[in-house]
């Protein structure tokens, strides 16, 4: 049993005596997702729980996590900024009433005329979600933008060069997290 999970199941432990007691923690912590509420952990994939973040998902096994923000596809030693072949960056900020709608079209507007933007809509886990191509950067991207429990979920993916049949190692891993990415508290 991994290290996270163990903690959780302690906490949950505690809690569960906390309460039976008429006690309350001095603290409130953020919701921490339970085991039902995220995806189950296969041999080829791992689960992590951002609970801070209030976000659980599936990443596959030879993939590394850098913890809070990375999952990296092959990574790397050398010096500068590159984590790797390609990775996924997620970032959570307060959404502060926007929708992801609002937002991704707020950076599309940003970024001005002239480039080959395009913008799609997806569920994920209920909620919607606007996919963001060919925004202007260092490196192509695909931008995901998720909105629940009022808090503004990005997933960047880079480098992000699409193949016709989606057989790149960055497009599986697109499809392993938009399928199992689950908000909660």
């Amino acid at each position: 049993m991994n290290h996270k999970l163990k903690l959780f199941l302690i906490s949950m432990v505690v809690f569960a005596v906390q309460s039976a007691c008429g006690t309350t923690p001095a603290v409130q912590e953020p919701a921490t997702p339970t085991p039902n509420a995220c995806p189950t952990e296969t041999a080829d994939l791992k689960l992590y729980v951002n609970a801070q973040d209030g976000y659980c998902l599936l990443f596959p096994a030879a993939y590394t996590l850098l913890e809070p923000r990375f999952i990296v596809i092959n990574p790397t030693n050398a010096p500068g900024d590159t984590l790797g072949d390609a990775w996924v960056d997620i970032t959570v900020e307060p959404a502060s009433g926007r929708t992801a709608s609002q937002v991704a079209d707020q950076i599309i507007a940003a970024a001005g005329s002239g480039f080959n933007i395009t913008r799609s809509e997806i569920l994920v886990d209920g909620s919607q979600a606007i996919i963001v191509d060919g925004l202007p950067g260092q490196d192509s991207s695909r931008r995901i933008f998720v909105v629940s429990h009022d808090r503004l979920y990005l997933l960047i993916f880079v480098p992000w060069y699409p193949t016709a049949d989606g057989s790149s190692p960055l497009e599986q891993l697109f499809d392993v997290i938009m399928n199992s990415l689950k908000f909660v508290g």
